[in-house]
């Protein structure tokens, strides 16, 4: 239970998880309780970032977890780097509004370009080369009246309930239109899902994206940790706050309407956080007994994935037979895989990424235009390609297997052949801890997501599945989220 401390003494707020949802949430704490809160970030690992993290690995090569997009209208996250002191243009690279549908059954690829204004967003299909004239022309009259929905200003969470080409057919597509990879855009592009989504959180990325400016997509030059995400919790740091990494969240110790604890787990304290030894976190107390325990705090926000939060205290009856916390189990999320695939000589030069491959890795992108490593004197020879994708249907493939499938399909893409350029390293990562899962946006969702507020008091909730004022499941709702689960705490310190 809490210790006493001095009357006047700092209010004490734990902030459990280091992904973007968990970094925005312990900055916005500190940037506006004024020094009258004392923020500690757990997470369980020795990098941050979450499930867009990166870290070096035992020979030293950075690893990423897939290649992650930052878009135009991730107005927050660029806004908490530059407070962080990340120059954008160092950090992230422009893919100049360009991307490739590959349609198999022409065994062609045309290219997207969103430049322009909203028009030209809503017209661009009536220049795309990917169907024939008749289907292309109907697509973009399709399109033209779904943006037009969109930009309307109605509710769209009343369309969650049916997945998105569902409800394409229902308003005139013609069935056949669903099958062209330019359709299966927005499900398999933005979303990494290849089964069907809810049609709401299609309609909501089509009007955050309504605009070229807002639909601009970036990379990182480099790792992700590192250009992003260190600074970010360096930032962090220099408002007062403190790091405690290698602690995983195992239970919630409450009593009443209130977290009086967490039951934790420390399985590597010595290790390193965002490159530097972990620092002590004076303002909690371990209680050792029993379980291991973190106490001394009056607010807890969690900003760990909906896979993981589920896992918490699994025997604790009372907590998950109540109806908030039962309705979360009724979430999904899928395992995403990734491949990078470096060749001896150049090949394909497209501007940002290739999309239509067959599942499980159905999107490829040419990261060799972006990445410092292959930039300025010294730079490495040859292509880097990331492939990116989720396994639900592949779990029992092998490593092998998926890695040739890839290899087959991109060869069928014209100019893309990676073996022909002589292939030097390809690494699979199969990301199936719960920690890397993604959340699924399937039809019905909107009703079982949780908002910032829970039944306890002290007790509020963040991430990419939490209903927030985006609502996409992406780093920028993820930074929202974790700014209505600090700004809700906040109002409960000045209550």
């Amino acid at each position: 239970m809490s210790a006493t401390r001095p009357a006047g003494a700092k209010k004490r707020a734990l902030v459990v998880g280091a992904g973007p949802a968990g970094l925005a949430t312990g900055v916005r704490l500190l940037e506006e309780a004024r020094g009258e809160l004392d923020v500690t970030l757990v997470h369980m690992g020795h990098h941050v970032g979450g499930k867009a993290a990166s870290y070096v690995d035992g020979y030293g090569r950075a690893v990423e977890h897939g290649w992650h997009m930052v878009l135009g209208f991730y107005k927050r996250l660029r806004a908490l780097m530059r407070r962080a002191g990340v120059d954008e243009a160092r950090a992230l690279a422009s893919m100049a509004g360009k991307s490739h549908a590959f349609e198999p059954s022409t065994g062609r690829v045309a290219t997207l370009d969103s430049t322009g204004g909203r028009v030209a967003m809503a017209a661009r299909f009536t220049e795309y080369a990917g169907m024939p004239v008749d289907d292309r022309m109907h697509y973009a009259r399709f399109m033209a009246q779904t943006y037009a929905l969109v930009l309307a200003g109605e509710d769209l969470t009343k369309h969650d309930d049916v997945c998105f080409t569902r409800w394409a057919i229902d308003r005139g597509l013609r069935p056949h239109v669903a099958r062209y990879a330019i359709f299966r855009l927005f499900r398999e592009g933005y979303f990494n899902f290849p089964d069907q989504i809810s049609a709401y959180h299609v309609l909501q990325t089509m009007k955050l994206m309504s605009t070229s400016e807002d639909a601009e997509a970036f990379c990182a030059r480099g790792p992700w940790s590192e250009r992003v995400w260190s600074p970010i919790a360096r930032y962090f740091e220099s408002l007062g706050g403190k790091i405690l990494p290698y602690t995983m969240v195992r239970a919630l110790v409450y009593e009443g309407r209130k977290v009086r604890a967490l039951e934790v787990a420390r399985p590597d304290p010595s290790g390193h956080a965002h490159g530097r030894a972990p620092l002590a976190t004076p303002s909690l107390r371990i209680e050792e007994g029993t379980a291991r325990r973190l106490s001394d705090f009056e607010f807890v926000v969690s900003a760990i994935p909906q896979a993981v939060f589920v896992t918490l205290g699994p025997d604790d009856t009372r907590l998950w037979g109540s109806p908030y916390f039962a309705r979360m189990k009724n979430l999904r999320s899928v395992a995403t895989v990734s491949l990078t695939v470096r060749t001896a000589e150049p090949t394909f030069d497209w501007t940002g990424p290739v999309h239509g491959l067959p599942a499980p890795l159905g999107i490829g992108t040419n990261m060799s235009r972006y990445l410092d490593a292959y930039r300025g004197p010294g730079a490495r020879a040859g292509t880097e390609v990331q492939f990116v994708g989720q396994e639900a249907g592949f779990e029992r493939w092998s490593d092998d297997e998926i890695t040739s499938f890839t290899l087959d399909n991109f060869a069928k893409v014209p100019g893309c052949d990676l073996r022909k350029a002589r292939i030097t390293y390809a690494e699979l990562h199969r990301n199936r801890s719960d920690f890397e899962r993604i959340f699924a946006c399937e039809p019905g969702v909107q009703r079982f997501r949780p908002g910032p507020l829970t039944p306890f008091d002290n007790l509020f909730m963040a991430g990419d599945w939490v209903r927030n004022d985006v609502d996409v499941v992406c780093m920028e709702g993820a930074v929202a989220s974790g700014y209505a689960a600090a700004d809700a705490l906040l109002g409960r310190l000045s209550a």
